[in-house]
């Protein structure tokens, strides 16, 4: 049984909400803002516990990919998501932070 999964290129300690933001943007990118919402739901069910501060960790992590996000076409091309643009990106991207900075304004 899975019980959990290790970014070695990443490993450090860090608060939950930290990898769950960047999780939550990637699947934003890859599939829309709905399979963003869909694992967060199934991770806090298995943790059993809210993702304290989650509108801030997803800012945090749409604030350190605006510049770059264009640049991570090839790794999504790699996984087989070769329909995907850098317009696309940069669409969902910002359609990503207009969720999240209004979700922050309502909490």
């Amino acid at each position: 049984m899975i019980t959990g999964v290790v970014d070695w290129s990443g490993a450090a300690q860090a608060p939950r909400g930290l990898d769950v933001s960047w999780c939550r943007l990637d699947l934003t990118l890859l599939h829309g803002p709905d399979s963003a919402e869909i694992f967060l739901a199934a991770y806090e069910q298995a943790a059993a516990a809210d993702v304290p501060d989650l509108a801030l960790w997803d800012l945090f992590a749409l604030g350190n990919s605006y510049r770059t996000v264009e640049t991570w076409l090839p790794n999504y091309h790699d996984l087989g998501r070769t329909d995907l643009t850098a317009a696309h990106l940069r669409e969902r991207h910002t359609i990503w932070i207009q969720e999240c900075l209004a979700r922050y304004r309502m909490d």
